[in-house]
């Protein structure tokens, strides 16, 4: 499905950051604030055509597309594409993809949407990905799609599709790339996507050599995020004595965190079993027996036997 984002006609917040826009477009932004529409164009007008500022060709572009005055609105929006500023070259892409405003051709559709892909707008790059993996007025090749969709995942300056990330994660991982499955794990949990937190540990676990202290980094990360898997993960290379994990009670917390419904009641039941090991680092038989009590209370039997058997 073609994805289309509509932007305000305002593009960025200036807040205390001024300084760092050209003047007019910042008395544009201050006029559109006011609600002075007129002179908010004529500031972004001059700051485009005298000082080809690619906020500024970007907004009055917009505004023209909105009154349907498609002719100079391709204009501006292609100054403020060739200024590389992404949403101009999207809205032009998508015009020339729906016909609104241009003669339909998914050629020039899927040039805009690279350009806009390169500049940091995911949704851009899934919709150059969809007209080749379609074939929609272009050759279809689905090495091209995969490539944008790939760098959905990676461009990152507006967004960034984290699911995406941890798919080819998946996908590099399954085919023994672990570099690639690695970058985009990080990715993923960069974009605060738990499982990619997980996997992005497990790699550092197993790979050679193993690094334990960036293994428990990205665990400790996909715990923040509430992913017990990450925290059981973590609270075990405590107990195996390769965590900068330094106290048995940060080890405990991580374990009681990774015990917390009653989908985790495996992981309870698990828990409880290393507290009952006195070959382990966290042996304590009243700590074993509440994690095998809370397995049972989530409707483990396994952990309702465990816990019967410690006196």
């Amino acid at each position: 499905m073609r994805r289309v984002a509509l932007f305000a006609a305002i593009a960025v917040f200036l807040g205390g950051c001024s300084l760092l826009f050209d003047e007019n477009f910042v008395a544009g932004d201050a006029a559109m604030k006011r609600g002075d529409y007129e002179a908010a164009i004529g500031h972004f007008k001059i700051g485009c055509d005298e000082n080809n500022d690619k906020l500024s060709c970007y907004n009055i572009g917009y505004h023209y597309y909105l009154n349907k005055n498609y002719q100079e609105a391709v204009g501006y929006l292609d100054k403020s594409c060739k200024a590389k500023y992404g949403k101009g070259c999207s809205l032009i892409g998508n015009m020339y993809e729906t016909g609104e405003g241009l003669t339909q051709s998914y050629t020039e559709a899927v040039k805009y949407y690279a350009q806009a892909c390169e500049g940091g707008l995911y949704e851009s790059c899934e919709n150059a990905a969809n007209i080749y993996e379609n074939g929609l007025g272009v050759p279809k090749d689905s090495a091209k799609a995969r490539a944008f969709i790939e760098k959905s995942c990676t461009v990152g300056i507006y967004s960034g599709d984290s699911l995406k990330c941890y798919e080819f994660g998946n996908y590099y991982l399954e085919n023994n790339d672990t570099v690639k499955a690695q970058n985009f794990f990080e990715r993923a949990c960069d974009m605060r996507y738990a499982k990619g937190c997980v996997k992005a540990g497990d790699i550092y676990t197993q790979s050679a050599p193993k690094d334990y202290f960036k293994a428990s980094n990205f665990y400790e990360k996909g715990c923040d995020l509430k992913d017990t898997d990450s925290c059981y993960k973590i609270a075990i290379l405590y107990t195996d004595k390769k965590s900068p994990i330094t106290s048995l009670q940060e080890a405990a917390n991580y374990f009681n965190q990774a015990c917390s419904s009653r989908s985790n009641k495996n992981i309870c039941y698990q828990i409880g079993l290393l507290y009952a090991d006195k070959r382990g680092g966290v042996y304590n038989m009243e700590a074993a027996k509440n994690f095998f009590k809370k397995a049972c209370d989530f409707g483990l039997e396994d952990g309702c036997n465990a816990a019967k058997r410690i006196k």
